[in-house]
């Protein structure tokens, strides 16, 4: 039987195409409430002074909702935005709007699980379930040939055993007509200012032309022209990572595009062998990192690593780190490449080892201060991704 309304909490999945959850709930229920909740904490200072969720970073977000509300509204829906702690907000607009549901996509990361737990258990007080959907990898969790907690040590170990029991079911089509409740308070997408920004923090007139315009509708554009510019040309593209030096990962990293998407894209468009298994290696690389943290958890977030390696001391050394922050080390490429990121919000992957490895090997800097200011600054910025790479180059992850 039909569900009567259902509420749509938008976390990392801001896209119609491929939207599993979204699909569903369009289907299961006579009338869906889309949301999407801006968290204060996101945007929050570190005890370093930066933003949890830098300036570039946030405004990406603002522009890759506003798009997702304008597509809603092509299919008759909407997006109702609000400003606070999604636990507290979603569950008072389902209580609101008398929702038999709320249908969201699946988290990882500590952070964003302790979110999830806390909705769950403010709507079970007003007898509300919570519907959750693994959607953010290229694998679905279940298609594994293994359990997490049989996850291999590396990621050779990890693609030995899945490339031959390699699954990737197809991209669910995109959703039809959206039917709102009649009383619908849709609200405002918020500008940089009310979520606490100023915008002296966003980089002068002639950086923008370098800067990622958030969305689906972007994405997709982006993507198409990355099948025509490195799937479907002869010419070498002279990087190892093409997800992340094409900058198709700053809108994978907000959900507005999907790894099957770009995945079943990419065969079929029967193009250059190598350049398509390069690809989906880059993918399958995002997906290992993803189960990483969904193994070790907390781990990777510590100085000791993934690996649990106490032998290796790090200074924690506000000077050297300032100095690495601001560009002003005796590396003049590293220099170099800490000032595109404040300006862009991106390095190409050797870019971002380079500058990781001066602050960490060469001046013995605590990797995770690093990595905390990449999370402020790279657009792409997904958890498991960042933090376990940063893992890898202070050699207390896996490779």
């Amino acid at each position: 039987m039909a569900q009567q309304r259902i509420i749509y909490w938008f976390r990392n999945d801001l896209r119609l195409q491929d939207n599993e959850a979204l699909r569903s709930a369009v289907e299961s229920a006579e009338e869906i409430v889309p949301v999407y909740v801006f968290d204060p904490r996101q945007f929050e200072n570190t005890r370093f002074g930066f933003r949890r969720t830098g300036a570039l970073r946030a405004q990406f977000l603002i522009d890759s909702v506003t798009d997702l509300r304008n597509n809603l509204q092509k299919k008759g829906g909407n997006l109702l935005v609000r400003i606070g702690d999604p636990e507290k907000i979603v569950s008072q607009l389902a209580e609101d709007y008398n929702a038999d549901y709320v249908y969201t996509s699946k988290e990882i990361a500590p952070q964003e699980t302790s979110v999830e737990s806390q909705l769950s258990k403010n709507l079970k007080l007003i007898n509300i379930d919570i519907k959750l959907f693994w959607m953010d990898t290229l694998v679905h969790a279940v298609d594994l040939p293994f359990s997490i907690s049989k996850l291999p040590a590396d990621y050779a170990g990890f693609v030995s055993q899945i490339k031959d029991n390699l699954r990737i079911i197809a991209p669910f089509p995109e959703i039809g007509k959206v039917t709102l409740p009649v009383k619908y308070d849709a609200g405002s997408v918020p500008s940089l200012s009310e979520l606490g920004i100023s915008t002296d923090e966003i980089p002068g007139p002639e950086d923008q032309s370098r800067i990622s315009s958030g969305g689906e509708t972007a994405a997709l554009k982006v993507f198409d022209e990355f099948i025509k510019s490195y799937i479907l040309s002869d010419k070498n593209p002279g990087t190892n990572d093409s997800i992340t030096d094409s900058r198709i990962s700053d809108w994978l990293s907000v959900g507005s595009i999907s790894a099957r998407y770009i995945y079943h894209h990419i065969k079929s468009a029967q193009a250059d062998s190598l350049k398509t298994e390069a690809t989906i290696n880059n993918l399958l690389t995002r997906d290992y990192f993803h189960w990483t943290l969904l193994r070790y958890g907390p781990r990777l977030f510590k100085p000791s690593g993934i690996k649990h390696d106490f032998s290796k001391q790090w200074a924690n050394d506000n000077n050297l780190y300032d100095k690495w922050k601001n560009g002003q080390t005796d590396d003049e490429q590293v220099n170099a490449m800490m000032k595109k990121l404040a300006a862009e919000g991106y390095l190409t992957l050797s870019e971002r080892e380079h500058a990781a490895s001066y602050l960490v090997n060469t001046w013995g800097v605590n990797w995770t201060w690093g990595a905390m200011y990449f999370e402020s600054h790279l657009m792409d910025y997904e958890v498991s991704v960042n933090w376990g790479r940063w893992n890898n180059v202070a050699g207390v992850g896996v490779e």
